[in-house]
């Protein structure tokens, strides 16, 4: 073995042990994440029928508003290792280290050792990265088949775009529509690829999307089709229809918020914010706080993208994460709805690939190229440090080291000003990466967030930047509830999802979320309800101390007796609205 491979195995074992360390460090401590999204793994486990039809509560009430893929490799763990928040969360750090092994794949053969290297670096930091490989959401799922899809498509051959096309169907199957982005860039670097003629292409071309369109609506379709009463409810839907969820709240509400919000006084906005609230635009993504995610390199990842020789042809991989680059771009600038900073894990691949493509090209352009390399990407650097922690912060030295790591880069030989520059500008991005580990904040909307983990504001409001764990966590209550539920199928009713999931998590007994996600989904009617009630299904009932007043609340209120706390609570409520107990019985 040469001294060349040798230094390239160390170097990408030294990478993937850096990716490892990131997810897998303390991720205990994210306990079980998106409780939610635990409760449907939980619920999984207890039939086929609750794992086939994604369900949220063991009794196959209603479903999760995602669809099942990434559940289902969750459930999978569960059942082999046990039920825990470190296995539910355990897929997704493996996910996210195999991405940036795929990364380094596809990046190695058309680009060289050094960048594709660069580019695993890149992503095994990148901030949004680790903390969405290090959450139980399905982000890191996403990412990984895109990426399997984009290693078939660049084989060029008719059946590789079947395959990417089929794996383009998983990935649906793991984020709906969310996947489907990046479809265009899969067809560009299929075709510049591919040594087929244009008949044959296009005759592929049709296969491949009968393919999509098969393995996309499979399970959607197969879910819709099943009588309604021998499925769970559709969650977050008005129609029970998974179709409707892919297309609206999946979808649209994306882009344009449907759902009227509550109207709160202009104190409590901030308070209450719920989603990041960034205005649309071409320079969204360019703003510190999302920036700050994705983006410390994002100088070499445009002279990846623009920076070609004219005799270096359009590479098919450079057309695929281009096109990714931009597709995801416009997408994440215009979605004016429901936006979350953890989405933009799906540009970490082609933000790292093209930055360790574009790092290259400026070294093989001489000293003055890497000068202008270390420059920009000094610069940027600053801009984003300083508007995030002040202008007068130590932090700031990173950047101005690999500032002057470039100047010397002119006059002096450029390796050493290269490797020094290189660290300096690592430093702010794993830094971030590791506010994810030591400072995650809310554990359901993963970010990563240097000033939250200095003790400042980074501007995100409380509601995004802490984790609140639910009142309904309270082991005194899962006591309560299980020692006195009698012959009840649940052991305790709620409006909300986010009220019993908890509950779930830790006994694995039904509990009902009679309005869904949001607490304004039809399921059932009060009348509905109050027969679940006579039947003897349900009798207690979880409320929210001071919420708006529903046909369900007012009922409950009317019909039953508010518990003493004495007798359940254990938990404080800590200057949050206090939840209440009432017995129907």
């Amino acid at each position: 073995m040469s001294e060349r491979k040798r230094l390239e195995i160390a170097s990408l074992g030294a990478v993937l042990v850096l990716a490892t360390a990131l997810r897998l460090w303390r991720l205990e401590a994210n306990g079980f994440g998106t409780e939610y999204y635990a409760a449907g793994v939980r619920s999984a486990l207890q039939g086929f029928s609750l794992l086939f039809y994604n369900s949220f509560d063991p009794a196959g009430f209603i479903s999760l508003d995602k669809p099942p893929v990434a559940f289902w490799i969750q459930a999978l763990f569960a059942k082999v290792l046990g039920f825990s928040g470190w296995t539910i969360h355990l897929p997704q750090a493996l996910a996210g280290i195999a991405s940036v092994a795929l990364l380094y794949r596809l990046v190695r053969q058309p680009f060289g050792r050094a960048a594709a290297i660069i580019a695993a670096l890149a992503m095994a930091v990148m901030p949004v990265a680790v903390a969405v490989d290090r959450s139980n959401n399905t982000d890191s799922w996403l990412v990984f088949f895109l990426l399997l899809a984009a290693w078939s498509a660049l084989r060029g051959r008719g059946g590789s775009l079947v395959v990417a096309m089929a794996l383009l169907g998983a990935a649906f199957n793991v984020k709906m529509l969310a996947a489907l982005v990046c479809g265009p860039a899969l067809l560009a670097g299929w075709w510049l690829s591919s040594p087929l003629d244009w008949r044959r292409r296009l005759g592929w071309m049709a296969g491949a999307g009968v393919t999509l369109a098969v393995v996309s609506l499979s399970w959607p379709v197969a879910f819709d089709l099943t009588p309604k009463d021998r499925r769970p409810y559709a969650g977050s839907t008005e129609g029970n229809s998974m179709l409707e969820l892919v297309v609206v709240h999946n979808g649209l509400e994306r882009f344009v918020r449907l759902r009227p919000e509550q109207p709160r006084p202009p104190e409590a906005a901030q308070a209450f914010q719920a989603y990041d609230d960034v205005p649309t635009g071409p320079s969204r993504l360019a703003t510190p706080r999302l920036a700050a995610q994705f983006g410390w390199l994002l100088p070499l990842t445009l002279v990846g993208l623009f920076f070609v020789r004219r005799r270096d042809g359009i590479h098919p991989e450079l057309a695929l994460w281009g096109v990714w680059l931009i597709a995801y771009g416009v997408v994440f600038s215009a979605a004016g709805g429901i936006f979350h900073i953890y989405y933009l894990s799906a540009l970490t691949p082609p933000v790292a690939a093209l930055a360790g493509i574009g790092a290259v090209r400026l070294w093989r352009r001489g000293p003055a190229g890497l000068a202008i390399g270390l420059g920009l990407c000094a610069a940027w650097q600053v801009y984003l440090a300083g508007a995030s922690l002040g202008w007068t912060t130590a932090w700031l030295g990173f950047p101005v080291v690999a500032l002057a790591a470039g100047i010397a880069a002119v006059s002096r030989d450029k390796r050493p000003p290269a490797v020094i520059g290189g660290i300096a500008l690592l430093a702010l991005p794993a830094a971030w990466a590791l506010s994810a580990i030591f400072s995650p904040g809310s554990l359901v909307l993963p970010s990563a967030s240097l000033p939250r983990w200095l003790g400042m504001d980074d501007g995100r409001g409380p509601l995004l930047s802490r984790h609140y764990p639910s009142l309904s966590d309270d082991p005194k209550l899962e006591q309560f509830l299980l020692a006195n539920r009698g012959n009840a199928r649940f052991i305790v009713a709620a409006p909300t999802t986010g009220l019993v999931a908890p509950l779930i998590v830790r006994t694995g007994q039904p509990a009902m979320a009679v309005g869904g996600f949001f607490g304004n989904e039809p399921i059932l009617t009060v009348e509905a309800f109050a027969d679940t009630v006579k039947r003897g299904e349900v009798r207690y009932v979880l409320l929210t101390a001071r919420a708006r007043q529903t046909d369900l609340t007012r009922w409950v209120r009317t019909n039953g007796k508010l518990v003493d706390e004495s007798e359940w609570r254990a938990v404080s409520a800590e200057g949050r609205r206090p939840i209440q107990l009432y017995d129907l019985r």
